[in-house]
This record gives structure tokens, sequence and C-alpha cells, in this order.
């Protein structure tokens, strides 16, 4: 397993997070066996994999990655996340804890920003959580550049947590990943294969789940001339998976872990060993420098068409989002 410092923090964490977000969320993922997810988690963990992600507002994830982890805490970070409101913090925090069964989080993350709550109030409350004992260190999710400077000037911020991949490219064009950069921000990327696009098992429309318990339903990467641009790049993948030797999918995450500076972690959604290793797959090794700008520049190319200022990848606006609201839908 290969490691990096997370941020400012004295966390060394493996280059692939455990992204829990399909466990017990079925309203947007369906059901996981229990079993399955507890068999994952393990073998995750004795791969080298120390960093688990999950959220108050996965359903019951944080229920369920309490249980799978409660006998190798210790060989574990915990990421979670809840929302913006300075009232709410405290309170969701302890409740996260309890459904965990932990006593303190190793990361806590502001998961989305509220336009109506000013950003010094949300970071404000997120650090008499610190101090307090609860979380060792702070970060945010689905900030942008300007809101992650904001927060650096009220408290230190660890992590932030973004959406990247080789077609969702915001964290460059807006300048997120340079802020990081520039602040000693960790960077963890979400979506990091496209949802499963880009592990090459969908190649046309008829390969998407039709259930409407999907997140693709409504996701804009599975829409239109996006879908169709990253089938195209899916093609390019199949051409480097023959070169390397390698499967789209860990040709795809290699890219994300070793094209830019700054990347920390990379999360995948792992809900059996067949994924697992198949994730593990492209970690410690590289490829050719004009690989990675060939799919850089490419991927780039497909990214021009999301307008990132005025809507959400997944086709609706985290700022207006409840934590209460998420809570119901999972």
């Amino acid at each position: 397993m290969q490691y990096r410092k997370l941020g400012n923090s004295d966390l060394d964490i493996s280059v692939i997070t455990l992204g829990t977000w399909s466990y017990g969320c079925e309203n947007y993922w369906g059901k996981i066996p229990e079993k399955e997810i507890n068999e994952a988690v393990a073998k995750s963990v004795d791969s080298g994999i120390n960093i688990i992600d999950t959220a108050i507002g996965y359903g019951d994830s944080e229920l369920i990655v309490g249980k799978a982890i409660k006998n190798f805490r210790d060989k574990v970070a915990v990421i979670s996340k809840g929302g913006a409101s300075p009232e709410r913090i405290p309170v969701l925090v302890e409740h996260s804890l309890k459904r965990l069964k932990l006593d303190y989080l190793d990361l806590y993350l502001v998961h989305y920003p509220d336009h109506a709550v000013p950003i010094e109030d949300t970071i404000e409350a997120m650090a008499k959580i610190q101090k307090a004992g609860k979380v060792r260190y702070i970060g945010v999710s689905n900030f942008n550049s300007e809101q992650l400077n904001r927060a650096v000037a009220v408290a230190e911020i660890t992590a932030c947590q973004s959406a990247y991949n080789l077609m969702w490219r915001e964290i460059e064009s807006m300048k997120i990943l340079d802020t990081c950069i520039k602040n000693n921000i960790g960077m963890l990327t979400y979506s990091s294969l496209g949802q499963g696009l880009f592990t090459g098992s969908i190649r046309s429309a008829d390969d998407l789940p039709d259930s409407k318990e999907d997140i693709r339903n409504i996701t804009l990467l599975f829409k239109g001339e996006a879908f169709d641009n990253g089938l195209k790049l899916v093609k390019i993948l199949d051409g480097l998976a023959a070169k390397y030797k390698k499967t789209v999918a860990q040709i795809a995450l290699n890219w994300v872990i070793n094209n830019k500076p700054g990347i920390t972690s990379a999360l995948v959604g792992i809900i059996n060993t067949k994924y697992l290793n198949d994730n593990l797959g492209a970690i410690g090794w590289k490829m050719e420098k004009e690989d990675y700008d060939m799919l850089t520049k490419k991927g780039s190319e497909f990214s021009q068409m999301f307008d990132y200022s005025a809507y959400s990848m997944f086709g609706f606006n985290w700022e207006e989002i409840k934590v209460d609201d998420m809570l119901a839908d999972c």
C-alpha cells in the first residue's frame, strides 16, 4: 500500500479511502448484504487501507461502519460528515459518535456549505468540537475556492473532499486544488471512478441500472452528450488497459491518484472483495507521462460541457439540502 500525509495532520493515510455511501443508503444504491460489507471492510483493512469515510446523511452507513470496524478501530482513521448549521454541528457530531460507537472521530467534515449560513460561523462551530476533543481534525466537502479561503481564515482546515475523475475536473478549473495546495489542505476525491462509468462495466445505456433506487438515474454524467463522451473515454481506457495489462478501473484510478500533485487519497466504493482487488491493482505503478497527459487532455475537453458554477453534477443543489432532508431520503 502507498501512503501520503493528510494535510497538516499527523495522519499517513492510504491513497485509497474506503467510501461507504452505498452502505445502508438503499434509496441511492439498493440493498447490500451486511455480511458482504463486513467482509469487504475487514479485507480492505488487511490490505492496508487505513481510512474509511461515512456521513450522517448516508442512511444507516454510520451504524454499519461502526459494527464493521469494532474489532480494529486502532487500525483505521474514521471520517464522518454533517451539516453547516453552527447550532446543529455539536448535536450532529454527538449523534454520529453514538451511531459509530466511537469516542472521537479522526476527521469531521462540513458535508456541504449552506448559502444561508456564513462560512465563518460554520467553521467556528467546527473548531469548538475539535477543541472539545470530539474530533481530531476538521475539514470541508463540496466547498469552492472562495469558501475554502474563508474557512482557513477562521481555523486550520485539514482536508477538502471534492468530486474528481477523468471528466469531473472542477477542482482544477475552479482552482480548488490550487487553494488546497497553497494552504496545505489534503484533497480527498470522491466519485473517483465516475460512479462506475470508468470501470468498463458500463458500455451503453442498456448497462445502466434500471432501478429507481440508483443515483445514476439523476447524475448528469450519465445523460446525453456527457454520457456519450464518457463512453469515448472508456474506449481510450481500453487501449491503455491492454498496453499496461491492467483493467479499465485500474487505469482510471491510477490517473486520479498520480496525475496531479495535491491529491492525497481517492475514495472508492468497495462492496466486495472483487472490487477491492481491482482497486488495489491501481497502486504501486505509473503510466508513461504521455499517457497521463493524453488522458488529462481528453478528459479536460469533455469536462468543459459542465458549468460547475451553475449546478451540481448530481443534478441537485447541495447548498439547498439540509441534513435532515438527506436523512429522510436515505
